[in-house]
């Protein structure tokens, strides 16, 4: 009778048990990047992964799950609608999603709206998004990293610009005039770079890609510059093609530094080098800065052929994500804005702790 009765009651606990597990919550997830062909997005995944890990074991239970896509490429904007509407018809918990085009979108977020889910933009996020559709953006503040980089590379340049008898050109090659995060980089490298050698009384004229020119603001007319801004935009999102506009900005006699406004953008001006061989710090050579990481990049910075490069955090990005959605899922307060960061690295800065968990390969 005794084990009859503790069998019972071991049945009891095991059910008891059961149901509290039932009854534990769970979240389901969908990410929507802008593709996965950029070491960038795959760090960001692995952020976002980390970081479910950690709440899932801080919970005890599979509490979080998780479906990340992308396109093939950046410019691909058919290919990330349907990877969006997929999402929408998981009646996910919550949806991450950096757009590629951000007004391709407007019908698919009304009917996020509709359904009630919630959207957190990432990177670039959403900008011009339906009322009510995107709750929070976690992102770096792009302008500004633009304008680290115009700080870092004028300080570099500033001497020889002053001993110029003519004009100087700084080129700026941009994967795109569209994405919101490349545009704010270019604008903000733009406008940080008139405004110091504004200081200085020098007239700066902005030339090339319509978007940029039109966009600058306090730049002056051709005749009356000291510096020229060449901003370049390749027909597709693409290195090589990136390499082909670095590569006409180097070819010119009066270019004396150039930017590269993200991984496949610097990248590109580094190719173009590989033929050409005029970047450095040394006498005569065309000083570079780029944007993000890479093994490409993170090389050229170590040995010299790029003077440095703006990185963001990723990881953080797809940490902040997951835990911006979890908490809107929750019901739990959240912000509507989040700075994920940026910084300025060099040869010698790029091995420090605050600095290399970001430099992606």
């Amino acid at each position: 009778m005794k084990k009859v009765l503790a069998l019972v009651l071991a049945m009891i606990m095991a059910l008891g048990l059961v149901a509290a597990v039932a009854e534990q919550p769970t979240y389901h997830f969908e990410i929507v990047s802008k593709g996965f062909q950029s070491t960038y997005w795959q760090a960001l995944y692995k952020g976002a992964l980390a970081e479910i890990d950690a709440l899932n074991a801080e919970a005890g239970y599979e509490m979080i799950t998780m479906h990340m896509d992308g396109p093939d490429s950046e410019s691909d904007v058919a290919q990330q609608v349907q990877q969006f509407t997929a999402a929408l018809n998981a009646n996910p918990d919550g949806i991450g999603f950096a757009a590629v085009d951000q007004e391709a979108f407007n019908d698919l977020l009304a009917e996020a709206v509709e359904k009630k889910i919630p959207i957190v933009g990432f990177d670039s996020g959403v900008p011009g998004a339906p009322e009510g559709a995107i709750y929070a953006n976690a992102c770096t503040d792009n302008y500004y990293a633009g304008t680290v980089a115009a700080e870092n590379l004028f300080a570099a340049i500033e001497g020889r610009i002053e001993a110029a008898e003519g004009t100087v050109r700084v080129g700026e090659v941009n994967q795109d005039a569209t994405g919101e995060s490349v545009t704010s980089r270019g604008r903000g490298f733009i406008d940080k770079f008139i405004e110091l050698a504004s200081a200085k009384g020098w007239g700066v004229a902005v030339t090339g890609n319509e978007y940029y020119v039109n966009n600058a603001q306090g730049a002056v007319a051709e005749a009356d510059a000291k510096i020229i801004i060449e901003a370049r935009v390749p027909s597709a999102t693409q290195v090589d093609l990136c390499a082909n506009e670095a590569a006409v900005i180097l070819n010119e006699a009066d270019t004396i530094a150039i930017f590269g406004s993200n991984q496949t953008a610097a990248e590109g001006i580094i190719a173009a080098n590989n033929n050409l061989f005029v970047l450095g710090s040394g006498e005569g050579q065309i000083v570079a800065a780029g944007f993000d990481a890479g093994s490409a990049q993170k090389a050229a910075v170590a040995d010299g052929t790029l003077l440095g490069a703006i990185t963001q955090s990723p990881l953080g990005m797809g940490k902040v994500t997951i835990d911006v959605l979890l908490a809107i899922a929750r019901g739990e307060a959240y912000e509507p804005l989040y700075d994920t960061g940026c910084a300025w690295y060099t040869a010698e800065t790029m091995g420090n702790d605050d600095i290399a968990p970001n430099l992606y390969d």
